[in-house]
């Protein structure tokens, strides 16, 4: 997963200096998906959903829930989670749970 990771995101294959912090993206993305999806454990079909949830993550650092800023009017909007096109696919993977 992480040398996908690295390659969509164009981090050389042999450079090593993100590579800890992707293993915590991708740890808290494999947590959260589990969450949301009611599972009991990671299942790989969720491979492709953590790997953009992963690159959404890294790309938004530093600006963390920030959507868009404005000019001398100083308007900021943040959003709240992922996109819409993660949801729809953790969607897919979701479990129904009882109480």
């Amino acid at each position: 997963m992480l040398d996908k990771i690295k390659m969509l995101l164009g981090i050389a294959e042999d450079d090593d200096s993100k590579d800890d912090l992707l293993d915590v993206y991708i740890n808290l993305c494999k947590d959260d998906a589990i969450n949301f999806c009611n599972l009991s454990e990671y299942d790989s079909k969720l491979d492709s959903v953590v790997i953009s949830m992963v690159i959404e993550r890294y790309n938004a650092r530093g600006t963390e829930g920030l959507s868009s800023v404005s000019g001398s009017g100083v308007n900021e909007h943040y959003k709240d989670g992922y996109s819409a096109n993660i949801i729809s696919n953790l969607i897919k993977h979701r479990k129904i749970r009882c109480i």
